[in-house]
């Protein structure tokens, strides 16, 4: 059913590396501008005409600090004079923020192990919601919410920007069908030190694989459409698990790298290589390869290394990739638009949800048009099933006995095979 309903209010939880700038930013270009000028860089724009008149506000902005979210809310009034969101604190400001505010649409972009309550509450209280990859840790909560938003026709959409890196689109839809049979690939990303360490305080509930290995699951799920079928998953924890000893503050127990090996029921095999120690004298901000082989071609792509270096005295030689996200100069204007790939899943799960406030489809209806939570679920059996395996084969490992753990993927979740037990 059509509404009227041009002015919709959205929220915000988290205003970490990616909450307080990548979603923020983008956020605050919807308030500005409205959604529709963003929506032909992602090929939405078919209904631009009829979007354009609607506007998001941001009523408020919830973070664990008071002093976090009231920097972040001081910092968005001053660049949008008119805007007034207020700040709240604590372990769970989203229950205050739906006590005192009208909220269509959500974004979480809370750490990964806390992505599940928010989100739950917002659907409970039939709002909309943007939430960061991965979608949960465990797939028990990730079909709840799945199940509560199919029941509500509300839209959840995961935050999985790269299926629009314009090389990765270029790579799937128009190389891919061209190497014939795909037979294996190979996916590397591995963050700075720094993110485990610094930015990253709670490392120690998550992963490696978890944290940026759900960007290549989704990747070959989403235009491929290859179901995973068995896991095999090791780990190494030589560096933060000893983090004390090397100048830090504290033990922190999780993985350093993490080598996972998923095997699809088209017979693909992707070998997943992730790891959140890269010393801070590595010359990208990320190190990012993939490599995918067919019978009949093969393709590599270093997205860490995309032609564009620069040597600045006092910083070194460093890549760069301004395709991720870039400001866009506005003629007399002190504050650029935002733009860029890290931006458009955020655009497409906004869009989505405001055709659904506004009765104009329904979530089924848009299933294919943003990176849904359904989407997500195989890969969230996969990372639940590698954290299981990698930590059993480390175990292994450490008294001499090998690897041999694997995990069979199934529809209701995956089972592990360990001769050894």
């Amino acid at each position: 059913m059509l509404n009227d309903k041009k002015d919709l209010k959205v929220a915000l939880i988290g205003g970490g590396m990616f909450g307080g700038d990548v979603v923020l930013r983008s956020i605050e270009d919807f308030e500005r501008c409205g959604i529709a000028p963003y929506l032909g860089r992602i090929g939405l724009d078919e209904r631009a005409r009829e979007l354009a008149e609607v506007s998001l506000r941001l009523v408020a902005i919830g973070t664990r600090t008071a002093q976090t979210a009231e920097a972040l809310c001081a910092a968005y009034s001053e660049r949008i004079p008119e805007a007034a969101p207020a700040p709240f604190h604590g372990e769970t400001p989203w229950v205050d923020i739906f006590e005192k505010h009208e909220v269509d649409i959500l974004y979480v972009a809370t750490p990964d192990h806390l992505h599940y309550a928010p989100t739950l509450h917002a659907l409970e209280r039939e709002a909309h919601v943007m939430v960061e990859k991965p979608l949960t840790l465990r797939l028990d909560q990730a079909d709840e919410l799945i199940e509560l938003a199919e029941k509500k026709n509300l839209v959840v959409g995961v935050d999985m920007h790269k299926r629009y890196d314009p090389c990765h689109r270029f790579i799937f839809e128009e190389l891919a069908g061209k190497i014939g049979r795909p037979l294996y690939a190979r996916a590397v990303l591995e963050e700075p030190l720094e993110v485990a360490t610094e930015i990253f305080k709670w490392a120690a509930n998550s992963n490696p694989f978890s944290y940026v290995g759900i960007h290549w699951l989704d990747l070959f799920t989403h235009y491929l459409g290859s179901e995973p079928l068995s896991v095999h998953a090791v780990g190494q924890k030589a560096l933060l698990a000893n983090w004390d000893s090397e100048g830090g503050d504290r033990k922190i127990d999780t993985f350093d790298a993490m080598q996972v090996s998923v095997d699809y029921r088209d017979g693909l095999r992707v070998y997943y290589v992730n790891s959140w120690i890269n010393p801070k004298e590595f010359e990208g901000a990320v190190n990012q390869e993939l490599e995918l082989t067919g019978t009949l071609g093969k393709i590599e792509f270093d997205q860490q290394d995309r032609g564009l270096r620069a040597t600045l005295a006092g910083i070194g030689s460093r890549t760069y990739n301004p395709h991720f996200t870039a400001n866009i100069k506005r003629p007399g204007s002190a504050y650029p638009a935002y733009d860029g790939y890290g931006k458009d899943s955020i655009t497409a799960i906004t869009r989505a949800a405001i055709e659904v406030e506004l009765g104009l489809s329904t979530a089924a209806e848009l299933e294919g048009d943003y990176p849904t939570a359904s989407s997500s679920r195989s890969n969230i059996i996969v990372i639940e099933a590698a954290a299981d395996v990698a930590s059993r084969n480390h175990l292994h490992i450490e008294s001499g006995q090998g690897s041999p753990v694997t995990a069979k993927i199934g529809e209701s979740g995956y089972e592990i095979s360990d001769p050894l037990s």
